[in-house]
């Protein structure tokens, strides 16, 4: 989607920024339930681990990526190379998002794209710790839930709120505390999957997953930036629809919504996918093709980005990804789980697993 927005790909959706949103949403289900899963099997939840899993997974192509753009810049736009070094140190310290809103530099650079990392960052940064807070208090995962739905109303307030107060888009629009409702969105999701409910309230949850989908699709063909309806509430509801259907493709993964998004291409750029955010937008602001391209450029610059984001995915991802196994944790399990013949130790003894999650 935020490839088509960009105009790399010519379908007419014009609310395909919404991607981010999507995105947004399936990272707070994502954390959330690797984080709830860990609690339940270790008992605890090392956040140092945590930290160095996510290192892992995102610094070695950003790293790759920054350097590449001081690269071209030097050679293509040597003036703009002072400018851009400060613009790569926003970028590093993940705070993109708030140089974008609070105007330090408005600057639609090759770092730009980065301002959804930044929130996702912060999000890293908070969430995990307040998480396990809650959880050693051993709060029920229904007050949670329910606490997660007041957070969710409270930020599509206080951003109608700046709407109404006559705020800058920019300020609404890349702002932490004015978008973070889509990824509690997802965590609230996670615990939803956590808990064993009725039969009958699982299909209406189907049902509605799939009046979700319409909505979403509705809302990606017609939104556009500026619209008032996205600030007074519109973010929100795009974000609770999202989490529909992600609910009941994790809870049915056998229907045909999920088959097709299984289908082996899709699943392909999903693993290229990151990279693939973040090389299309740099050849799109920095580099043109139209010298020898002629009107085959903007196919030709997409198929360069594709090529670039596999080659960072196998080359650099992939081997740093392999690296994150080394820091799992440790599965405990009771012995009454397991059977006392299974390795033939009294009952009450726990055993340590490593798993790679």
């Amino acid at each position: 989607l935020v490839i088509v927005h960009h105009q790399l790909i010519p379908l007419p959706l014009t609310g395909g920024f919404l991607g981010v949103d999507l995105f947004f949403v399936l990272s707070g289900f994502l954390i959330t339930s690797l984080l709830l899963k860990e609690f339940n099997v270790s008992g605890s939840i090392s956040l140092p681990r945590f930290y160095v899993r996510r290192v892992l997974r995102l610094a070695p192509a950003l790293l790759l990526y920054l350097i590449a753009t001081l690269i071209v810049i030097y050679f293509l736009h040597p003036e703009e190379l002072r400018a851009q070094l400060k613009l790569v140190g926003f970028a590093a310290i993940y705070l993109t998002n708030w140089r974008l809103a609070l105007g330090w530099d408005y600057s639609l650079d090759a770092t730009a794209i980065i301002w959804s990392l930044s929130i996702e960052e912060q999000f890293y940064l908070l969430w995990p710790p307040v998480l396990i807070a809650i959880l050693y208090t051993k709060v029920k995962h229904q007050h949670i839930a329910i606490a997660l739905l007041m957070l969710i109303v409270g930020i599509a307030l206080h951003r109608a709120a700046l709407w109404s107060a006559g705020a800058e888009l920019n300020r609404m629009y890349y702002g932490t505390d004015t978008r973070a409702d889509a990824l509690f969105a997802g965590c609230l999701i996670a615990f939803v999957s956590q808990f064993r409910l009725p039969v009958r309230v699982q299909a209406t949850l189907h049902i509605t997953a799939l009046f979700s989908l319409g909505s979403l699709v509705y809302l990606i063909a017609t939104s556009t930036f500026n619209g008032s309806f996205l600030y007074r509430g519109g973010y929100t509801l795009l974000a609770i629809a999202t989490a529909s259907v992600i609910w009941s493709l994790a809870n049915a993964p056998d229907s045909w919504i999920a088959n097709v998004l299984a289908w082996a291409p899709l699943r392909w750029f999903g693993e290229i996918s990151y990279g693939l955010y973040l090389w299309h937008w740099l050849l799109l602001r920095n580099v043109s093709f139209y010298s020898w391209a002629g009107e085959w450029e903007t196919p030709f610059r997409l198929a360069f980005a594709i090529g670039i984001s596999a080659a960072s995915f196998y080359l650099i991802e992939t081997p740093f990804n392999s690296l994150k196994e080394k820091f799992g944790y440790r599965r405990v399990e009771s012995i009454r789980e397991v059977g006392p013949e299974a390795r033939g130790v009294p009952f009450g003894t726990h055993v340590i697993i490593q798993t790679s999650e």
